[in-house]
């Protein structure tokens, strides 16, 4: 039985990791991966208005008590501008077992930095992508490696969601690229192939009545990846509708797939057609990957189940598409080589 200890109690925190453990905790067959007892790290935890009789909170880390790094899973649920400091402060702790929010980082820079402690104190960084833990995506999967409908030729995908007044409320994100985007990416990279390089980009400004919030508005990029499969990926968060759809051409067939939109959503759809759009077969399936990826991560932490795909490795290709994609649509400047000497060996000692 693991125990977990979450690092930064916002929205990701509280909305997203705490309520998937409990919800996974409270499924019987996982009842012994997970400790009920969780424990946060937030300077401000008092004021969360958060009293749940299993839930025990620390301003600091220096104030942890209960929570071996032997038997815990570190959940870092800092803004992502702040993970490199908060993945370093727990390693200093003796933690090993890590679980960071989405995006792993936004900079290669910090990238670097990240692998370099990684190596330095061996921990294990898995990173939430919950889409690839997703009983759709598994489906979608397999029936790419099978062949059966041939090789894969183009990808679509699109997530949609109004972040209107988070976004008024919450600055904490830069572009668009910084928030389902990942998401998008870790998606496409896992079903087309890791070695992608961007051909285009496009980012727009978000618009509130009178406000104008900077690079907000929606975020589209198109890769070119293994064996010639084109994908297109894209995110409005100032749209009514809410969608979380795929689309895989082949030669012949196409197959549509929606993903739950919700939290308290919990099927997805797979429409398979033939290349007229007639619709040849439909399936309905449970679907909660939100769940799933901490069920996957603890097994993996408690050594009784395989590796997941979203490691350091595999998100390092999803930071550089997605830095690829800002230098493309002119929102960074190409990167220099990476001045690590703020972050050397000393420091990290």
């Amino acid at each position: 039985m693991l125990q977990s200890l979450i690092i930064g109690f916002g929205r990701a925190g509280k909305g997203l990791h705490y309520h998937c453990l409990r919800k996974a905790y409270q499924m019987g067959s996982h009842r012994a991966l997970f400790n009920p007892h969780v424990g946060v790290v937030d300077p401000n935890f008092a004021n969360l208005g958060s009293s749940q009789p299993n839930l025990t909170g620390f301003s600091s880390l220096g104030d942890v008590e209960g929570f071996e790094p032997d038997n815990t899973v570190v959940h870092i649920c800092t803004p992502p501008e702040l993970h490199t400091e908060a993945l370093r402060e727990v390693v200093k702790y003796g933690y090993r077992k890590i679980v960071m929010e989405k995006p792993l980082t936004t900079t290669e820079s910090e990238l670097d930095v990240i692998r370099e402690i990684q190596h330095y104190y061996g921990c294990e960084i898995l990173v939430v992508a919950n889409w690839l833990s997703s009983s759709l995506t598994r489906k979608i999967h397999t029936l790419i490696q099978s062949g059966v409908y041939g090789p894969l030729r183009y990808l679509t995908a699109e997530q949609n969601k109004s972040r209107l007044s988070r976004t008024l409320a919450n600055p904490s994100h830069h572009n668009a690229f910084d928030v389902e985007i990942p998401h998008l990416v870790a998606l496409a990279l896992f079903l087309g192939g890791t070695s992608a390089e961007v051909v285009a980009s496009e980012v727009k400004d978000m618009f509130i009545g009178e406000h104008v919030i900077p690079k907000m508005g929606m975020a589209k990029i198109t890769l070119y990846q293994e064996h010639g499969v084109i994908s297109r990926l894209s995110s409005n968060l100032a749209t009514p509708i809410r969608k979380r759809r795929i689309q895989l051409n082949f030669d012949s067939h196409v197959l549509c797939g929606y993903y739950p939109s919700a939290q308290d959503d919990s099927h997805a759809w797979l429409e398979i057609c033939d290349g007229n759009g007639h619709l040849l077969e439909e399936h309905i399936m449970h679907d909660d990957p939100l769940s799933a990826v901490f069920i996957e991560y603890y097994q993996y932490f408690a050594g009784i189940g395989e590796k997941p795909v979203s490691d350091l490795e595999f998100n390092a290709n999803v930071v550089r598409v997605i830095c690829q994609a800002k230098e493309t649509c002119g929102l960074l400047t190409p990167a220099l080589s990476p001045e690590l000497g703020a972050y050397n060996m000393v420091n990290m000692g």
